[in-house]
């Protein structure tokens, strides 16, 4: 929370954060429901935009749709697949999850690993809204 309170007061409108994803694995629901609705709040108040990381390649289907169903409750701005820092990263597949439980307010940024153009497509025609990457092959 004091980071995304220092990054609103230099001047960014746009946040991102990693779910704590061990939480959400060890079953600590409630946890990770509330620190996700805290700064749910604070970055609304402060007319940001929240990106919340799900780092859905290290978890399985069930808990991508919880993930989403938590960032549903907190009404955040974006779910994003991956850091990129950890293997596997974005999947199409279960972007497609996302997709299916994210209401379309709820926007989709595709990251991680995507490196062509086809790769791009096939994000975008699984729902992604937005895509990031470091580079692209034509």
């Amino acid at each position: 929370m004091e980071e995304a309170q220092k990054a609103i007061e230099l001047g960014a409108d746009e946040i991102d954060v990693v779910m704590n994803y061990h939480q959400l694995k060890s079953g600590e629901i409630e946890k990770v429901k509330n620190e996700i609705k805290l700064l749910s709040n604070f970055i609304h108040k402060n007319n940001s935009i929240l990106k919340i990381i799900i780092e859905s390649g290290l978890l399985t289907m069930d808990e991508v749709r919880r993930s989403c169903e938590l960032c549903v409750e907190a009404q955040v701005d974006f779910v994003k697949t991956s850091t990129g820092m950890v293997q596997p990263a974005a999947e199409v597949g279960k972007s497609k999850i996302m997709r299916k439980i994210l209401p379309k307010n709820i926007k989709i940024k595709a990251s991680g690993g995507i490196k062509t153009f086809e790769q791009v497509k096939a994000f975008y025609e699984a729902g992604a809204d937005r895509i990031g990457t470091s580079s692209i092959n034509y």
